[in-house]
């Protein structure tokens, strides 16, 4: 079936990896992102080879060079793209020589974002452990949330989690890809709960902040019918693992979820809309594990918690993470 994903807050999912100052350039309200073959070229026609080359062996001095050579032959002619940012993280990263900006991950051949399937297919993971675990209840003897997955989609008594007895296998999510969308960059806060001053973590993201993505889900049937290890899960003989299983599931779990951050955190409110979820780096522990079974551990005072203490937020104060999945019946 198709599937479209739209954004609802900034949400960010990251590649693994960073820019640094000399990868962009920051003017007015936004960032250039350097191709560097490109800016080569430039460099070549402008006959400044030999100039860049000194100007190298400095990261300020270098700085300085793209800079210069910027205001001289016009950002456009070497920048692959451009995005928008707050103001205070343009002001920091046009202020830093070694901080770096985490990047979105995006189609390596197109260079526009993408959101993994395996993001997707994980909230809905954890939205139907949720489910089953208020269905048929948990045994006192399963211990963590892996313990869990094994009973519920894997039918093991013994709590041992195997993939190929894993029910999960048989639904199919493919990577959205966009339609149209908007990035920015942000200087992402964290908003503690009772408190009155945010925590200043210093992190920089290029987030997904508008934007359609088109997708598939779907769940393959035979394999449904003649796999004997997922024929044997008793936990699906009553209500089969179907697309109104999990929009059933999404929208008991993700609308308790904003229910339960809507009144704890002092953010923008938020009116729960089928189906929203909350995907990425800032979604928060919270998100992405269930009641019965949730212990957040936080770190700094070596303490767990039955939900986090915190909330990321963005210069507008809408909370980082939340996204509506749209899944057509034909």
């Amino acid at each position: 079936m198709k599937a479209v994903f739209k954004p609802v807050t900034p949400i960010f999912i990251g590649s693994g990896e960073d820019y640094y100052p000399q990868d962009y350039v920051v003017f007015d309200n936004e960032i250039g992102f350097i191709d560097k073959n490109r800016f080569l070229d430039e460099v070549i026609k402008a006959d400044k080879y030999n100039e860049f080359l000194k100007a190298s062996e400095d990261i300020e001095k270098l700085l300085d060079f793209i800079y210069g050579f910027g205001d001289e032959v016009e950002y456009e002619k070497f920048c692959i793209d451009f995005v928008e940012g707050e103001e205070e993280a343009l002001d920091k990263l046009a202020r830093t020589l070694s901080k770096p900006l985490s990047a979105f991950i995006k189609d390596k051949f197109l260079f526009t974002p993408i959101i993994p399937g395996s993001t997707i297919k994980g909230a809905i993971r954890t939205a139907l452990l949720d489910y089953l675990s208020n269905t048929y209840g948990i045994p006192d003897r399963i211990k963590n949330s892996k313990q869990l997955e094994a009973y519920f989609f894997c039918g093991s008594e013994e709590f041992r989690f195997d993939a190929k007895k894993d029910i999960l296998k048989a639904l199919f999510i493919s990577d959205f890809k966009p339609k149209n969308y908007k990035l920015k960059i942000i200087k992402p806060k964290n908003r503690p709960f009772k408190k009155d001053k945010d925590n200043d973590i210093g992190v920089i993201v290029e987030a997904l902040t508008d934007g359609e993505f088109d997708g598939e889900i779907r769940i393959d049937e035979n394999l449904l019918r003649n796999d004997r290890n997922l024929k044997k899960n008793r936990f699906f003989k009553k209500e089969p693992l179907s697309i109104e299983l999990i929009k059933k599931a999404l929208g008991e779990f993700y609308k308790d979820i904003l229910k339960l951050e809507n009144r704890r955190f002092r953010a923008n409110y938020l009116s729960y809309d089928e189906y929203m979820i909350k995907i990425g780096r800032f979604a928060g522990a919270g998100s992405k594990s269930i009641k019965e079974k949730r212990s957040v551990f936080i770190r700094q005072i070596k303490k767990s918690f039955d939900y986090q203490l915190s909330v990321w937020i963005d210069e507008n104060e809408n909370p980082i993470g939340w996204g509506k999945i749209s899944i057509k019946e034909k």
